[in-house]
Order: C-alpha cells, then structure tokens, then sequence
C-alpha cells in the first residue's frame, strides 16, 4: 500500500533491521513483528532510528495473549529494558491504559486509562475527565485480530487511538518526569507473550514556533 505523506515506513515487514532487542524474544513471522512467547523475561525491542519529539505514530496490531506494549518517547535505562510512556496492549478489558513502564514511583503507573481525559500538573497533581465509558471504548479493539493504533504526541499531550476511536488521552506537564522526547520501542512481558506489530509507519511533526516579536 502506498504511504500516507509525509510518513515513513520504520519495519521493512522481512527481516529486524532498524530494530535491536533480544534474539529470543522477536521474531519475524508472517511480515509481522512479533514476541514469539517463550520463557523470556521482561524485555524490549528497540527501534535504533533516534528520538522521536513530537510525532505521529501509526501500527497495526494483534494481540493473542499475555501483556505487550507500545513505548514512546523513553529511555532506556538496562540492556533491553526501557522506561517511559507505554500505550498497554493486551486484552480488550485492558486498553485505553496510558502507563509509565518501570514507573519511577506508584503515582506514575495508571496515569490514564480508557474514555479519560488525564492532566499531569508540574506538581504531579492529576486532573482526571471521564469522556466515554470505557466499556464502550474497550469494545471497538479485537483480540487475536488485527487494529490499527495511532498515537500522537504534541508537546505536553499524547493521544491514543484504535480503529478510528480515542482511548485515552494524556497531558504530562509533571516537572520531575514528562518527557517530550526519546525512543520508540515495543514490550514483551515475558512469561508467554504473544503480540504482533506490522505496517509501522512514522511522522515528524514540526513543533509550533510563536514568531518572535521583534522590538
């Protein structure tokens, strides 16, 4: 299929290049990156392109069974081990969750689940909207079938959505944690993961400059 403009196709659907985790976990199969769920522990693959600041995202997805993750803007803090934003994938009851992976303390994990509207404030104080109920968002993502995730992240505000619907949405301006850039990479939990990421395509988008005002 063609590509939308000004997106870039980051998985070449053959083989991992681009991408460094480890061998045990990630596999190839059926043009679809996946986590082969063996006995691995926790882990990460890693897309070694650069950082990514304000962006747009876009994957298709299946999850069979287990705990997976998309992780955005993080770091990598041990080997195949990363910390950061995370759009959870795991069973339909599950999504819609926005979580710091390896949260640095126990207010950081949730930090927006589905139908939410959540802003961080640079005090950590959390400011929680209930948009939709998360039922009825939950229900437009399929398990062990393949849906489309778009994130989107503009300054302080990420934003995820599946099949056309926003999950949840999240303001960080939390001064000891946010995060306005860093890596890509996507989970495997370990312990019999099983998840799948093919059509991985990415957007740069350009920060909005206020023009100076010259005296």
């Amino acid at each position: 299929g063609h590509l939308e403009p000004g997106f870039t196709s980051i998985f070449n659907g053959v083989d991992l290049s681009g991408w460094e985790g480890n061998d045990e976990a990630w596999a190839v199969v059926d043009g679809a990156i996946q986590c082969v769920g063996g006995k691995t522990q926790k882990n990460w693959l890693i897309w070694r392109g650069g950082e990514l600041r304000d962006f747009e995202l876009r994957l298709s997805f299946k999850f069979t069974q287990g705990n997976s993750g998309v992780q955005v803007r993080s770091k990598e803090i041990a080997k195949w081990q990363v910390r950061g934003y995370q759009v959870e994938i795991a069973d339909s009851t599950k999504m819609g969750l926005w979580h710091h992976s390896l949260a640095p303390e126990k207010h950081r994990s949730h930090l927006a689940t589905a139908g939410q509207r959540v802003r961080i404030g640079p005090d950590g104080k959390k400011k929680t909207e209930q948009l939709a109920e998360p039922a009825k968002v939950q229900s437009v993502c399929r398990d062990n079938d393949w849906n489309e995730l778009v994130v989107r992240a503009v300054g302080s505000r990420l934003v995820q959505k599946i099949n056309g619907v926003v999950f949840a949405e999240l303001v960080d301006e939390e001064a000891k944690y946010a995060a306005r850039s860093g890596l890509l990479a996507l989970q495997d939990h370990g312990k019999g993961c099983v998840a799948a990421f093919k059509n991985i395509r990415i957007k740069h988008l350009k920060a909005v400059v206020k023009p100076s005002r010259s005296n």
